[in-house]
């Protein structure tokens, strides 16, 4: 989900994934947004279920170096990203 639009729907976001057993957040580098972001979900999944809810225990991670460092190590492995279009990935982005 974008950042622009997350804080208008986390709520809805929450429910979506009430029996999603890991999330991942990232941003970039994954040093202010994706954190950010990562706070934010916790927090109101912890509001908006109830302790009476049935959802099976969800894991809030954070994307370590962000897409930039995943993007890095890993836009050769077509298996890794969905949808791997080689003339997309081949670009140097450094």
């Amino acid at each position: 989900m974008p950042s622009k639009k997350f804080l208008m729907n986390v709520d809805q976001l929450v429910k979506e994934t009430r029996d999603v057993p890991l999330v991942i957040f990232h941003c970039a580098l994954s040093q202010l947004r994706g954190p950010t972001a990562a706070r934010i979900y916790k927090e109101t999944r912890q509001n908006v279920l109830s302790e009476t809810d049935s959802t099976s225990p969800t894991k809030v991670l954070i994307l370590r170096d962000g897409f930039t460092g995943f993007q890095d190590k890993f836009k050769d492995d077509a298996i890794l990203v969905e949808n791997w279009d080689k003339d997309v990935w081949a670009s140097d982005w450094s």
